[in-house]
């Protein structure tokens, strides 16, 4: 029970940290928010809720993003 409780604490973990990632890369190449939007297809409300983790994470929108600021997505499965 310790392990999965440690496993749930990493995930959100990781999401806050890929949020911060996301808002990082964009702010990084310059690019206003409405921008990525435009350009991507994804509202631009999802995109600020996503960048300060307050909403989930969808992997659809997470491999638009990617591409986008070109980067890679990789998923791990733990136990």
């Amino acid at each position: 029970m310790n392990n999965k409780r440690q496993t749930i604490r990493e995930l959100i973990q990781n999401h806050g940290n890929i949020a911060q990632q996301l808002h990082q890369l964009r702010m990084l190449k310059q690019i206003p928010l409405d921008k990525v939007s435009h350009d991507t297809g994804i509202p631009l409300y999802v995109l600020d809720d996503m960048e300060i983790g307050r909403r989930s994470l969808q992997l659809s929108n997470l491999h638009i993003l990617a591409k986008y600021y070109g980067k890679k997505v990789h998923i791990q499965l733990i136990d």
